[in-house]
């Protein structure tokens, strides 16, 4: 089997806002007050957004995948993005040691090396990415938190469909589950005060085994962009733009680059009814209506 692989990203502009706070301190009137008016003073500039990508390929296989650190750190003068960073770096040096191991065997190792090595003092991620192995075409993956991963694959009528797909972890509505680095001093403030940080380890992952086929397209992607988009509205997109007569082997890194653009004017747009508005408005009963601002990250995999 041989996966032709490209990435493609877009970052948010730093907003106040409580929507990715996720540190167990939920305020509905609060929550939906800052949804409405997504417009303060910037915070903690990151040269990379808060999303990082893991991508990397040995002599049997590739490995893909996202990672999104918590905002609600960037608020307090911390870089948001240091721990996805930093574990995206371990996962992939971990992969390329020892490709035959499984991607929960690699966060787990990566994990405890981020912590034990000390680069990063406090922050907090989430975590999807997958394993394809070359010589059976098998997927192995594992999701963490609130990023997300499909499998699109043609039908009968060679029409695109999203055939396997990860489910979201999360505490409540825009609380994932997390791999938390708090230092013990936050810890106990914390609980001085009564209340707790959202900490996971990576054996709390949801992992995921599937046989790909060739003509698959696998999307990884964090939240910015399942919080806007359906995968209904990535089906539209890939069967509008990765027809029949489109090299895919050749076009795959713009037909992943506009996706993530389109989403991107997506998000800013206030009138849009996005995912998250969605959702939003069946949780409080109220209309709510109005893309999401966020970091957007995605990796893209043509099977052939």
């Amino acid at each position: 089997q041989m996966c032709i692989r490209d990435s493609a990203y877009s970052t948010k502009d730093r907003l106040k806002n409580n929507m990715s706070d996720d540190d167990g301190a939920f305020d509905d009137g609060e929550f939906v007050q800052n949804f409405k008016a997504l417009n303060a003073k910037n915070v903690y500039e990151s040269p990379t957004g808060e999303d990082n990508y893991i991508l990397a390929y040995t002599e049997i296989g590739i490995i893909i995948g996202v990672l999104d650190g918590v905002g609600g750190w960037s608020e307090q003068g911390f870089d948001s993005s240091a721990i996805s960073r930093e574990l995206a770096n371990k996962v992939t040096i971990f992969y390329l040691e020892n490709p035959s191991s499984s991607p929960l065997e690699i966060l787990q190792k990566s994990f405890a090396a981020v912590k034990e090595e000390g680069t990063v003092k406090v922050g907090s991620t989430t975590i999807c990415f997958g394993i394809i192995d070359g010589r059976t075409g098998k997927l192995s993956a594992l999701n963490l938190g609130d990023s997300w991963f499909g499998i699109f694959r043609k039908d009968e009528n060679s029409r695109y469909k999203c055939t396997h797909q990860s489910v979201e972890q999360v505490y409540y509505f825009n609380a994932p589950y997390q791999l938390s680095i708090i230092p013990d001093d936050f810890l106990e403030i914390a609980k001085k005060r009564g209340s707790k940080y959202l900490m996971n380890e990576p054996d709390e992952s949801e992992e995921y085994s599937y046989e790909l086929k060739s003509g698959d397209i696998i999307v990884f992607t964090t939240d910015g962009m399942v919080d806007n988009v359906f995968p209904d509205d990535i089906e539209i997109y890939l069967n509008d733009n990765a027809s029949e007569g489109v090299n895919l082997s050749e076009s795959l890194g713009s037909l992943n680059k506009i996706l993530v653009q389109q989403t991107t004017v997506l998000s800013l747009n206030t009138n849009f009814k996005s995912a998250f508005s969605q959702k939003l408005s069946s949780l409080t009963g109220q209309d709510y209506i109005g893309g999401k601002p966020d970091d957007i990250t995605s990796v893209m995999v043509y099977v052939k």
